[in-house]
């Protein structure tokens, strides 16, 4: 007994749908990562401010989209949780956007922090 093709085709259109919301799903989750994490400086004790420009330069540019043409940020992250330094993101089309980036966590070398825009 074979299964009807009018019921094959709809199974397999109804698998593909599902799996491509799958990947896109995924792909949307990874491209709202929030958190990174750095080592502190040996020198300073802190997450110097261009690392900090680095990482969200990275988090905010898309795929087939370029990301800001630069991140400048008010100081060095300090290793205390809580603690949190402003960010202003500048696009080469459209307008600024202006971050806060907090610490979240602390162990050892690594300091984990959050991004969180701010209003304009």
């Amino acid at each position: 007994m074979r299964a009807d093709p009018r019921w094959r085709g709809l199974v397999l259109g109804l698998v593909t749908v599902l799996a491509l919301a799958g990947v896109l799903a995924c792909a949307a989750v990874r491209l709202r990562a929030q958190e990174a994490t750095s080592e502190l400086d040996g020198g300073t004790r802190t997450v110097p401010r261009t690392e900090i420009a680095r990482t969200l330069s990275g988090q905010l540019a898309l795929p087939f989209r370029n990301g800001p043409d630069a991140v400048r940020c008010s100081g060095d992250l300090r290793p205390v949780p809580l603690a949190a330094v402003r960010c202003t993101a500048h696009f080469p089309l459209g307008p600024e956007r202006h971050l806060r980036v907090e610490v979240t966590r602390v162990r050892d070398n690594q300091v984990t922090y959050r991004r969180h825009s701010l209003p304009r």
